[in-house]
């Protein structure tokens, strides 16, 4: 008997070395496999201790066979509670290891939807308006998202360069204006009539406090004509007028019965210290004016008077000019009368008459002395004639150019 003990208690731990030497996935299959069994068996062995612990131990042989069988009673007892609580952690493990793999299966709310998207886009092979459309607002919205200050930066610099176009541009074109001007300001004065005599600068000269404003109620211009032509333009190197040369060769004017004598004259280089009136004033000033001569002529019998005026500018355009200005038609303006002591010249009625003669204007102003209406008979228009003679020394200039041109 007890040599039956000791080899049942001999076998007993090889049959657990035999049983933990088996593989751990045999271990799991046999579990899965008799699972329930298992655990009815191993509630069994878990009540088997309490009981053996209620029996007496014996005395004597008998009492260590009784010892031994209960000794190895417990340790299974205990080798069984110890497989249990493996068996419950392992089985614990395995349930977390599921619930891991089942939560790292399971995609994330957010992108299931872009998950199923993509699913059923690749079933068919073709993806629906909505998610192109939304896949294509997400890529804008992520490329402005990434750098929004650089694209604003862009924007802000595109604008500016803009404007500096604009700008750059007005300003060019605002430069090409005022060089256009000016080029054309500058070809003007020098092509001008005023500007052939290009040393001679012609002041403004305010007329005489109190002078006389009288205009001639008769007035009458004569253009130029081709016997002038010889002096159409002042020489470079001309001298200005000088009282010998336009009064010496007529001191006296007579067309048959009636006849006028010099008793004034003079000659200035302001020529419009001569004249009154703006518009007259700035005419002579851009003809370049380089000098004026005034003669006083009257009968016998200081019925009548008449006075000569002449004018030396650049050219015959400057002198029609001129011409023009001294006419009723524009702003008001006349020459100025030498002799303030003459009625005639101051108040009343009187005529004129103004020749274009080359560079030269000669103005030729009568009226009787007392200012009174003219008579009925020719009188006036004869003293007309008679005084435009005075300006013989025009004449003579012609004579001589002409002469000089030839030779």
């Amino acid at each position: 008997m007890s040599t039956h003990l000791s080899n049942s208690e001999s076998t007993e731990p090889v049959g657990r070395r035999s049983r933990r030497a088996r593989s751990e996935p045999e271990r799991q299959g046999r579990r899965s496999r008799a699972g329930s069994g298992r655990r009815d068996a191993d509630d069994r062995d878990d009540a088997v201790p309490e009981h053996d612990d209620a029996v007496p131990e014996p005395d004597g042989a008998g009492g260590r066979t009784r010892r031994g069988a209960q000794s190895g009673r417990v340790g299974r007892s205990a080798r069984a509670a110890r497989k249990k609580k493996s068996r419950q952690g392992r089985a614990a493990a395995a349930k977390g290891a599921r619930s891991g793999r089942r939560s790292a299966e399971e995609p994330a709310p957010q992108a299931g939807g872009a998950r199923r998207s993509r699913r059923s886009a690749s079933a068919d092979g073709r993806l629906d308006p909505v998610s192109r459309f939304s896949a294509s607002a997400l890529r804008r919205v992520t490329v402005l998202g990434d750098r929004p200050g650089q694209v604003v930066y862009s924007l802000a610099e595109q604008s500016r360069r803009k404007r500096g176009t604009y700008i750059l541009g007005t300003l060019f074109g605002l430069f090409g204006v005022a060089l256009v001007a000016l080029l054309g300001m500058l070809a003007y004065q020098f092509f001008s009539p005023a500007d052939v005599d290009r040393n001679h600068v012609t002041q403004i000269v305010a007329p005489p406090e109190g002078h006389t404003t009288l205009q001639p109620d008769l007035y009458h211009a004569q253009e130029q004509q081709e016997i002038f032509d010889p002096i159409v333009q002042r020489p470079e190197d001309g001298e200005p007028l000088t009282e010998e040369e336009v009064f010496d060769s007529a001191e006296k004017l007579k067309l048959d019965d009636f006849e006028l004598t010099l008793r004034e004259s003079e000659v200035t280089d302001a020529c419009t210290g001569v004249v009154w009136g703006d518009e007259i004033a700035q005419t002579l000033a851009d003809g370049s004016c380089a000098s004026a001569a005034r003669g006083v002529y009257r009968d016998a019998d200081e019925t009548y008077v008449a006075q000569f005026t002449l004018f030396d500018l650049a050219d015959a355009d400057a002198s029609a000019a001129a011409s023009e200005a001294l006419g009723p038609g524009t702003a008001p303006g006349f020459v100025l009368p030498l002799n303030t002591e003459i009625d005639g010249l101051q108040k009343g009625y009187s005529q004129a008459t103004s020749q274009v003669m080359g560079h030269y204007l000669a103005v030729f102003w009568v009226a009787r002395t007392d200012g009174g209406e003219p008579e009925d008979d020719d009188s006036m228009a004869t003293l007309n004639v008679v005084a435009m003679d005075a300006a013989v020394s025009v004449y003579e200039k012609v004579r001589d150019t002409a002469s000089d041109d030839e030779g």
